[in-house]
């Protein structure tokens, strides 16, 4: 049985189906569910060239941010008959799988669950997947949930 559960979500219908197979696992376990959104501004700044304006790179920060909160706040609403917890992780110059991984630990979870959109190919050559590096450097299982 499961104590502490994670999910990882962002705004994919992949991220959707991982969230219902946590609420049912942590129903059926009797555990507690912690419901993350990364807030990743690495897209902000690439290669030191930031997209916008640098006036306006901590207001878009703050947009992903409050974003990434409504995102938890509805999961967390649509989970009232579990035990749960929502987080706003920043990843803050580190990969997602990472603040992941570092987070789970600190929160002693045994198990993460997350969606894996299935790139392969090209793009999963050059972005990686986050889903598939967490499997390799997270202490705790890892579900890969794919769309259904």
């Amino acid at each position: 049985m499961y104590k502490n559960i994670l999910v990882a979500i962002d705004d994919s219908e992949t991220s959707r189906c991982a969230l219902k197979e946590a609420q049912h696992i942590a129903r059926t376990s009797q555990a507690k569910l912690y419901i993350a959104h990364v807030a990743d501004e690495t897209l902000l700044n690439i290669h030191g060239h930031a997209l916008t304006a640098v006036a306006n790179i901590d207001q878009a920060a703050a947009n992903i941010v409050k974003a990434g909160q409504k995102l938890v706040d509805d999961a967390v609403a649509a989970s009232a008959d579990i035990q749960v917890e929502g987080l706003i992780i920043e990843a803050k110059q580190r990969r997602v799988s990472e603040t992941i991984a570092d987070k789970a630990k600190e929160l002693g979870v045994d198990l993460i669950v997350i969606g894996r959109h299935g790139q392969r190919g090209l793009a999963t050559l050059i972005l990686g997947s986050v889903a598939e590096q967490l499997a390799k450097i997270s202490d705790a299982s890892v579900l890969l949930v794919r769309k259904h």
